[in-house]
């Protein structure tokens, strides 16, 4: 099969099982390709045509409906030269992709992964019915957004019926909101339709305004916002679940328009100045981003927070006057996430830690595949080479093999990083493919394999092209 499993320069592997045999670079990229390649037999034996595989039980399920692990998966197929799988995907798209359903989607989730990931695709391919399909979406989700200018959280595809759902109290979140400017700026650049970007742009205008004033030149944004009027509501402030990517945002879609817009980079600079400011703390030796409620700081890590020393690095490249401090909190914040993999006898990240007594403890124990450490040890190893973000990453992917794979197709996350033999949770989720396994690619490959001077990568890791003047 072209399994292999090693530690770098050998040593002890992952949840402190016995020292594996040293691999090449080479290899190791063989075994993500490998991995690619199983991932995709699984889905395509036992679920084609679904959101989701669940490899255990060996069928497919839906919750969008719109063949998520086929959009999602098309970029790094092709990235990984894995041409008869991405034809295979690309002819699904042609003639089975359907968007005349009633069933309510997430907006966000359908930008970020569908839009996104047939955009990316098309730039990489050139195959034309990427974009058509990708403009008749976009001329869809165009009906999610209210009468202020702020999509809203669900949409019927079919009817354009927009809801928000009960359980936020009647208030959109932050990420949501603001994390449609990359997909729609670039939807608007392809297609010609001005009207796509200048929708997206209003989200961040109205954003901005209602963002409230600067504290010592930083602010940050409650994740609940109100629909008609954009202004921010209660007090929950947070960069992972429910803020994350629009903090993200703000630095990529001003590298996305070639720097040109000023309001994106002014916007991240005190974003980053209020999150240092308030949410960063030291103990124990290690540095976590935490949350704030009620003005108070609640001492919780999500595991997606790891996203943030991977945009840090990646600002800091375009940022000559911050370059050296925000360098230098994301290589603390990666630590942080790397002992959240050691932490647990799998050598698995538990999906959110806890602070107790100066220590880190695992907050839920489940894990879902997630790729927001990977991604922070790609960008880190591609602008700093330094080889421990290779042999992290390497620990990382060698415990997914260990406890994740599936024999007959795909990987499951799992119930309980904290047991050895965990139940699965028979789901691979579509950001397995989409993005775990293309930064594990990313991170094994040269250079080459993506220019970072003229690519942006989504929050689902779709690289996006810079956008010309």
């Amino acid at each position: 099969t072209g399994h292999l499993l090693g530690a770098a320069g050998g040593g002890e592997a992952a949840g402190g099982s016995e020292p594996l045999p040293a691999a090449t670079v080479e290899e190791k990229r063989q075994a993500v390709v490998e991995a690619l390649r199983h991932s995709w037999k699984g889905y395509e034996q036992y679920a084609w045509g679904k959101d989701e595989l669940q490899p255990v039980s060996h069928k497919g399920k839906d919750w969008v409906g719109l063949g998520l692990t086929i959009l999602d998966s098309l970029d790094v197929l092709w990235m990984a030269n894995l041409t008869k799988e991405f034809a295979h995907g690309v002819e699904w798209v042609r003639d089975s992709l359907n968007y005349e359903r009633p069933k309510p989607i997430s907006v966000f989730e359908t930008t970020i992964r569908c839009l996104g990931g047939m955009l990316a695709a098309y730039e990489l391919s050139g195959e034309k019915v990427l974009l058509d399909r990708s403009i008749e979406l976009g001329e869809k989700l165009q009906k999610a957004y209210g009468a202020a200018g702020l999509p809203y959280t669900t949409l019927s595809l079919l009817t354009g019926h927009k809801t928000i759902p009960n359980w936020t109290g009647g208030s959109l979140l932050l990420a949501e909101v603001g994390t449609v400017q990359m997909e729609f700026f670039a939807l608007a650049h392809h297609a010609g339709r001005p009207e796509f970007r200048e929708r997206a742009q209003r989200a961040i205008d109205l954003l901005d305004s209602q963002g409230g004033g600067l504290t010592d030149g930083g602010r940050l944004w409650p994740i609940h916002i109100r629909p008609e009027s954009g202004r921010p509501s209660g007090s929950t402030i947070s960069w992972g679940a429910m803020g994350d990517s629009f903090y993200e945002y703000l630095l990529k879609t001003w590298l996305l328009t070639g720097k040109k817009h000023e309001q994106y980079k002014r916007m991240y600079l005190e974003a980053v100045k209020g999150m240092q400011r308030r949410l960063i703390i030291e103990e124990g030796g290690l540095t976590y981003l935490c949350e704030e409620k009620s003005g108070k700081l609640v001492r919780k890590m999500d595991h997606l927070v790891c996203f943030v020393p991977g945009t840090l690095a990646l600002g800091a490249q375009h940022l000559p006057e911050q370059h050296d401090e925000h360098m230098a909190l994301a290589a603390k914040l990666a630590e942080t996430c790397h002992r959240m993999y050691t932490l647990t006898p799998t050598g698995l990240a538990p999906e959110f830690v806890k602070i107790v007594g100066g220590s880190m403890v695992a907050g839920a124990n489940h894990n879902l595949l997630r790729p927001e450490t990977i991604e922070a040890f790609f960008y880190l190893w591609r602008f700093t080479k330094d080889a421990r973000y290779r042999e992290w990453g390497w620990e990382i992917f060698s415990a997914f093999e260990r406890h994740c794979r599936v024999p007959s197709g795909g990987y499951s996350g799992l119930k309980n990083v904290k047991l050895r033999g965990s139940a699965k949770d028979d789901t691979m989720q579509t950001f397995w493919l989409a993005e775990s396994l293309k930064y594990f690619l990313l991170l094994f490959s040269d250079d080459s394999l993506l220019d970072l001077n003229t690519h942006v990568i989504n929050t689902e890791a779709h690289p996006i092209k810079i956008l010309p003047s």
